[in-house]
């Protein structure tokens, strides 16, 4: 069974810490519900700023979405993996990962407006310092049709005596 056969939990991963801990905790969510996840990996397309400069496209380049569904794999492998040695619950219902071209937070809302739960990092590869929230997140959460999830990435540990 795959995770589209029934409602899935929907996870955007970009590569970043907090794809990661969002992945962990979608998987963790998906186990506890019984359902599937859907892994949902956005990149821009091979001509995206010509598009978006209205330039005449270069000659065809390889496309960048069967990469990026790779890079996506490989980190459901590792994650799935590092559950597997903590003994920690996995979905029964499959894991499915997706590449689409385009923004990021659009891509992420369509994937997941019929999914139980949209899981989003709190910071990605773009991040800005002082910003309470990355601009993928905050669209998820203001456009998306589910219930979203914001997980933040799993901070190192502290020395003893350390504040902030």
């Amino acid at each position: 069974m795959t995770a589209t056969d029934h409602r899935a939990i929907v996870v955007g991963v970009d590569g970043s810490d907090g794809s990661r801990a969002a992945l962990d905790h979608a998987l963790a969510e998906a186990a506890r519900r019984h359902t599937g996840v859907r892994v949902i990996v956005a990149y821009a397309p091979a001509y995206y700023w010509a598009e978006f400069f209205a330039l005449e496209p270069r000659p065809p380049t390889p496309d960048p979405g069967p990469a990026a569904k790779a890079r996506a794999r490989r980190l459901v492998d590792e994650v799935v993996a590092e559950r597997r040695a903590a003994a920690a619950p996995l979905p029964d219902r499959g894991i499915e990962v997706v590449a689409v071209a385009g923004p990021p937070a659009e891509v992420l809302v369509g994937a997941a407006e019929d999914a139980d739960l949209l899981v989003v990092g709190h910071r990605g590869r773009d991040t800005v310092d002082g910003r309470l929230t990355g601009s993928v997140a905050l669209g998820c959460v203001l456009r998306g049709r589910c219930p979203v999830t914001v997980v933040p990435p799993e901070s190192a540990p502290r020395p003893v005596g350390s504040t902030g």
